[in-house]
């Protein structure tokens, strides 16, 4: 079947009345977008009335259009997609009626669309199979001529592009090509997909052109970015101290992959480029002299006048940006053995590749080493985990200043563009309770899921959580139709964006299982009204402009399945992000303490860990099980008969000095606890991570462990394997008769060499 002289033409024979409220609503999309969309809401509204006859229901006639629909939908008339395409003309043209804001075009194509599937649907429903249906068709301009001006090209282009195409290349060639980015006047911000914001925004991903910076200098945007951190100051420190040594001096730079050490070089060389002339500067992940060599080979190259033969007589200055992969190959290679003893001698004495210590470099006149493992993400506090880093980054992107890119795209985008999904999520970010929360919950990310985020990764992260996953999706105005592309949705359900949001999905506060939100939920359901309800439990003052968009949507009981299911995962995460009646309810108390422990053990505050060896001493026999104080299985569980042996545990604390304590940002990432086994001194240690920890609480709590507790705990489960050969089975053994509970004891008297063998009462 050929087009059509309009999209609905089809309909036409059957009901000219609705046909030219149609065709009426195409020609006005491009003139007149608000009218147009009353146009489509007057023809659904007919063609409901249309229905409720062919269906033999009672009009209600003085019912709400939205009542209507929903007594249809509940009669089986129609399915849930009808409905929500009958809903979305419905809302959009009150907002045309009621809303100041402007429409976006692209709501008016969804409107298009919609109203093409409801009445193929009545067509095929009510009046005959026989009627062919045409395929769906872009809507077609009037006049096409008279309103060629370079704003409507803009649209053809952006929005029509296969429309654009039928026009053939008479029309074609009279657009303007897409306009470059660097065409833009000297002081405009540039435009991506119409937006300012998104094309600042867009610079921040790990793919954009400049992610990996070279080492000659920040373009103005990374420095912009910049965020001082400690490692800078100590690394600014041996760079200067270096340049002025008469010796050959090598620095290493070492880290992980996108963690910054490019950045920092090239930070360095735009603050300090004649000191930092002095350098050879070598990046082991950017840089290769020969493709026919590996990394290795070009190392031991680079590494020339520091080998043992030379580092004596060289005055060179090198500056060596390393991963620790790399540097641990080299380490272990025939070059370090043959050639690099005193450089491989002090790398290894300064426990680099130890993640679960503190790198500490010996003096050396020639040597430095400082490693981007040791200044983390986060610093940790008496009163929980704190990250300066974080904090001034995410000021860097909503500081409402003069000189903040980002912050002068959105100024210009709201004045000029609908609301959209974009905005509000930038809105959304600004708030300060939104940023201590997302702050946190990449901390816990780390601590708990062990998740390495580098520099590269967090400015990535920060674009996905804003930005949309597509153009389609920004270009929206209407509330329901942006829940799936909101802030609060995007930081839990973009599992298929990064590890980093894979992981953070694992701290989805929809999961949670809590009594207040159940009691809320119930609330919120009966409420009648999301806007009243969001308003009553979000306080934050941060919050209360984006919730006004709410105040259109009907009631609760008016909507389709999906849109409630997404008003209720928003409800719940928001009342996470912001300050609410129910924040403190998701607060993670065995989390908490185990940061207020990592934070004592890091800065040799022993009385602070003795709740942590209380809770791991009772662990110890609780996972091995224990028939009475200080008695622990030897044997395997699961036999009706079981062995015990005393087993008394004595706590031997250890801790770690720093040199800093209020705010501590050196410091492991485990605690490492010390157990003696009565009488012998010998001290026994057992690292114990987050994950660990939460199981401990939970047994101690009364879970019982599966295969699966035990198969991830098998360190904890080798430690106490470790600790039996210490206890008294020689002296004395305990018997359990479990299914006749009944108990007998061993003992052997050493000064008869005898055995006793006796009943317990």
């Amino acid at each position: 079947m050929g087009k059509q002289e309009y999209a609905f033409a089809f309909i036409s024979e059957e009901n000219p009345e609705w046909a030219q409220l149609a065709k009426d609503f195409e020609k006005l999309l491009f003139t007149d977008i608000e009218a147009a969309l009353m146009k489509a809401r007057k023809l659904t509204e007919h063609l409901i009335e249309e229905v409720y006859q062919k269906e033999e229901i009672d009009y209600p006639t003085f019912a709400k259009h939205a009542e209507r629909l929903m007594i249809l939908k509940n009669s089986d008339v129609f399915e849930e997609e009808i409905f929500k395409a009958f809903d979305r003309i419905r809302r959009l043209g009150n907002y045309a009626v009621h809303d100041k804001q402007k429409i976006p075009f692209s709501d008016g194509l969804k409107v298009h669309f919609n109203l093409y599937s409801i009445l193929k649907w009545y067509t095929e429903s009510y009046l005959s199979f026989e009627i062919k249906v045409p395929e769906y068709q872009d809507p077609k301009p009037e006049n096409l001529e008279e309103m060629m001006d370079d704003k409507f090209k803009k649209l053809l282009q952006d929005y029509l592009p296969n429309y654009l195409k039928e026009l053939g290349p008479i029309h074609a060639e009279n657009f303007p090509k897409e306009a470059s980015i660097e065409s833009q006047a000297e002081n405009q911000l540039p435009l991506l997909h119409d937006s300012r914001l998104l094309y600042q925004l867009n610079q921040l991903r790990e793919s954009a052109k400049g992610a990996v910076e070279g080492p000659k200098g920040l373009s103005e945007f990374k420095q912009y970015l910049h965020v001082k951190r400690p490692i800078e100051e100590t690394f600014e420190a041996h760079v200067r101290e270096s340049a002025k040594a008469l010796s050959s001096r090598l620095i290493f730079l070492c880290g992980s992959v996108g963690d910054g050490k490019s950045h920092l070089l090239a930070r360095l060389s735009t603050t300090m480029p004649d000191i930092m002339d002095q350098f050879t500067i070598h990046n082991d992940a950017t840089e290769s002299f020969d493709p026919r060599k590996n990394s290795l080979d070009t190392l031991a190259m680079v590494l020339d006048n520091f080998s043992d033969s030379k580092i004596d007589t060289s005055d060179e200055k090198l500056i060596l940006a390393i991963n620790l992969g790399v540097l641990n190959n080299f380490i272990e290679s025939p070059y370090a053995e043959e050639k690099y003893q005193r450089l491989k001698e002090f790398v290894l004495s300064a426990n680099v590749f130890d993640s679960n210590l503190i790198t500490n470099p010996p003096e050396d006149n020639h040597f430095v080493l400082l490693n981007f493992g040791d200044y983390r993400t986060f610093e940790l506090s008496a009163e929980g985990p704190i990250s300066s880093y974080l904090s001034e980054l995410f000021k860097r992107i909503t500081n409402p200043s003069e000189d903040n890119p980002f912050y002068q795209a959105y100024l210009i985008d709201k004045k000029e563009l609908a609301v959209n999904p974009l905005l509000v999520n930038y809105e959304m970010f600004s708030s300060k309770s939104v940023q201590k929360q997302i702050i946190q919950l990449i901390i816990k990310t780390i601590m708990k899921d062990k998740v390495i985020v580098s520099s590269r990764a967090l400015l990535n992260f920060i674009y996905d959580i804003l930005v949309p996953s597509s153009v389609e999706e920004i270009r929206t105005s209407d509330f329901i139709d942006m829940l799936p592309s909101l802030l609060p949705n995007l930081l839990f359900e973009g599992i298929e964006k990064s590890h980093l949001l894979r992981m953070i999905a694992n701290h989805d506060p929809i999961h949670r299982r809590l009594k207040e939100l159940d009691e809320k939920l119930i609330s919120l359901h009966n409420s009648g009204s999301y806007y009243t309800f969001f308003r009553e439990v979000i306080y934050d003052p941060d919050a209360q402009e984006w919730m006004n968009l709410l105040e259109p949507i009907e009631e609760v009981a008016l909507l389709d399945k999906d849109t409630k299911r997404e008003l209720s995962e928003l409800f719940i995460r928001s009342t996470f992000l912001y300050e609410s009646h129910l924040q403190n309810a998701f607060k993670d108390l065995v989390y908490s303490n185990y940061m207020k422990f990592l934070y004592a053990y890091n800065t040799d505050k022993k009385p602070m860990l003795q709740n942590l060896y209380f809770d791991i001493e009772k662990a110890i026999y609780l996972w091995r099980g224990s028939p009475k104080n200080n008695y622990l299985y030897i044997d395997p569980e699961g036999s009706s008969i079981r062995i015990a042996e005393p087993l008394e545990i004595k706590k031997a604390p250890m801790t770690i000095k720093n040199e800093k304590t209020d705010v501590v940002e050196r410091f492991t990432p485990t605690i490492f606890l010390g157990f003696r086994c009565n009488p012998y001194p010998e001290v026994h240690r057992v690292e114990i991570d987050l994950q660990l920890y939460e199981m401990v609480i939970r047994v101690k709590n009364g879970y019982r462990l599966n295969k699966k507790d035990r198969e991830d705990s098998i360190q904890f489960v080798d430690y106490i394997e470790k600790l039996l050969p210490f206890g008294k089975q020689q002296e004395e053994i305990l018997i359990k008769d479990i299914e006749h509970r009944l108990s007998f004891r061993l003992l052997y008297d050493a000064e008869f060499e005898s055995y006793s063998f006796y009943r317990e009462q």
